[in-house]
């Protein structure tokens, strides 16, 4: 009897109770993590935030940075942003965001930012007390928390520097190819001619280590170097510089001249002999149609 009535109290129990009220911090793509460059100091990260809460919680809504997460802030924390309870509907929300600044990380509490190469990680953690057991408010005292919490890394190391494997001609344009460092996320290509004018940068993801450069002029030699950038905006030093000289690409008549054949002669002859032979056999299939009319 006694376990029916447990059954019972479970089936009858307020919606609030049987629904999910989980909290969640989440970062774009499916991120795992949230990397931030040493500066600007100022430079302002973003982190959504959803609650399935289903009525009004018992307390404010808050997030702070610490390398672990808890129920509430430790002691001497300081709270980046607070979300009052009275602005927490009473239904399911999503799309929200919670911003902070890179020189409000931990490290910063007793130093200036930004701070030259280091990595520190912590976690930007939230939490929201809600009425616990099979209560509907928070008068009963009973309480459970709605946690949850994303990685944040701030990252002043910058990445391996690039190697540049191979450099090939084109017409008006080079070929480069260049093996990228584990930690870099984009590669940097500086073009510049030899003399050191029109310089231009090419940027594009590690998944594309393969460079074309276009709109260059033949015979002229150009200096090229790389450098990787990783998921914290850090820039590595430049790879060594390699050369390159954009050249003419020439079709088979030209590079058969060029070798020493003629025009009129060679292969030119032997088709010109073909189609005269042609010529001279449809004449005289005409000439022997006519007779045989006649």
């Amino acid at each position: 009897m006694r376990s029916l009535l447990i059954a019972l109290a479970l089936l009858t129990a307020p919606a609030a109770w049987s629904q999910s009220t989980a909290l969640q911090l989440s970062l774009p793509n499916n991120e795992t993590e949230l990397r931030v460059p040493k500066e600007p100091c100022d430079l302002v990260r973003s982190v959504t935030w959803a609650h399935a809460v289903t009525f009004v919680p018992c307390d404010d809504l808050r997030f702070w940075f610490a390398t672990s997460c808890g129920d509430e802030p430790p002691s001497g924390s300081d709270v980046i942003h607070t979300v009052p309870k009275a602005n927490l509907p009473g239904t399911p929300t999503t799309g929200n965001t919670v911003t902070f600044e890179v020189s409000e990380l931990p490290l910063f509490n007793d130093a200036a930012c930004p701070a030259e190469q280091k990595e520190e990680e912590y976690k930007l953690c939230a939490s929201v007390p809600v009425p616990g057991g099979l209560a509907t408010d928070c008068s009963s005292g009973s309480k459970n928390f709605h946690k949850s919490n994303v990685d944040v890394v701030y990252d002043s190391l910058p990445p391996a520097v690039p190697t540049i494997d191979n450099v090939a001609a084109l017409d008006k344009a080079l070929s480069v190819r260049v093996a990228a460092p584990e930690d870099a996320s984009r590669l940097k290509l500086q073009i510049v001619r030899a003399d050191g004018t029109g310089a231009r940068t090419v940027d594009q993801s590690v998944d594309q280590t393969l460079f074309r450069v276009e709109n260059l002029e033949n015979g002229v030699t150009y200096s090229v170097t790389a450098t990787a950038v990783d998921a914290a905006d850090n820039e590595s030093a430049p790879s060594e510089a390699q050369t390159g000289t954009p050249v003419l690409t020439r079709g088979f008549f030209d590079r058969y001249v060029e070798a020493g054949g003629q025009e009129m002669g060679g292969c030119g002859a032997a088709a010109g002999g073909l189609a005269g032979g042609w010529v001279l056999a449809i004449l005289g299939f005409w000439l022997s149609s006519r007779r045989n009319r006649s």
